[in-house]
């Protein structure tokens, strides 16, 4: 199990909680196996959430990965509050509908409000093995910010801290957590610009708050320092994804159109063209 993949924790919850077979007969984790044996391990449920017909975009699907396009507004996952309508309760329906027994992984998360691409792995060992073989792993956003960005590129390595009043907000702060985040302009304008962002690390609203401390914050990002006068959320979306397939090797790129309110905003501005040449 271990060349497979199959973490330490998932190993133990299989011991505790699955089912083994070798040619067809319950073994234990512990019985030795031999050349040409038949080998199934039945996984425990890791994760269940009550289905939901929530409509779902999907960019990319194999036997290992789903990568979703989310909608702003969505929930990653249910939280203490909030049971019913989240991404997590759509993909479970996606998964009753299509006959498939996954469970839900996702591999980065992305906030509530914020659109765009989310790779979910189907099996934790999956989600493992892009931790353990360092699987390269890109991820770029597109986003809206105030003023005129005043530079074509800019990389910030700030860290990044809960604020002490706080269990929401995010600051730049020295002693917190290492933060590395790159700015590319696309187009600047006097009341907003388009910057393409390159995540290195992947902090809870980082982008939103490295936008925010260059002081340059995000359109419709009244958390930050925003105003919700040109968007009523922050204008952030996770147009594309490249990486390289921890189960095939392969180099897999996923790409995302702008949401209709972004769109909106960039074809007002005469940049439509710019977004295009990225695609």
């Amino acid at each position: 199990m271990r060349h497979f993949g199959v973490s330490s924790t998932l190993r133990r919850r299989i011991k505790r909680n699955g089912v083994c077979t070798v040619n067809g007969q319950i073994a234990s984790t512990t019985q030795f196996v031999y050349e040409g044996d038949i080998v199934c391990v039945d996984l425990p449920q890791v994760n269940s959430f009550s289905p939901e017909p929530i409509p779902l975009s999907i960019a990319y699907e194999d036997d290992y990965l789903l990568v979703v396009d989310k909608p702003a507004g969505l929930l990653m996952h249910p939280t203490a509050a909030v049971r019913q309508g989240t991404l997590a309760n759509a993909v479970a329906y996606y998964y009753e509908q299509s006959r498939q027994h996954c469970s839900y992984h996702p591999m980065h998360r992305l906030d509530k409000n914020t659109s765009g691409l989310c790779m979910i792995a189907k099996e934790p060992q999956v989600q493992s093995q892009f931790d353990k073989k360092e699987t390269a792993y890109k991820r770029l956003y597109m986003a809206l910010t105030e003023g005129r960005f005043p530079s074509p590129f800019a990389t910030v390595r700030s860290p990044i801290s809960r604020c002490p009043d706080s269990i929401i907000t995010r600051q730049v702060m020295a002693g917190g957590k290492p933060a590395h985040t790159d700015f590319t302009c696309l187009a600047a304008g006097d009341a907003y610009s388009l910057v393409s962002v390159c995540l290195h690390t992947g902090r809870t609203h980082q982008i939103r708050v490295h936008s925010a401390y260059l002081g340059y914050p995000l359109v419709g990002d009244d958390l930050y320092g925003g105003s919700r006068a040109l968007m009523t959320r922050q204008a952030l979306h996770a147009y594309a994804m490249q990486f390289v397939h921890p189960m095939t090797g392969q180099l897999i790129s996923v790409n995302s159109p702008l949401p209709a309110d972004m769109a909106r905003l960039v074809s007002q501005a005469g940049w439509n063209y710019i977004y295009a040449r990225l695609h």
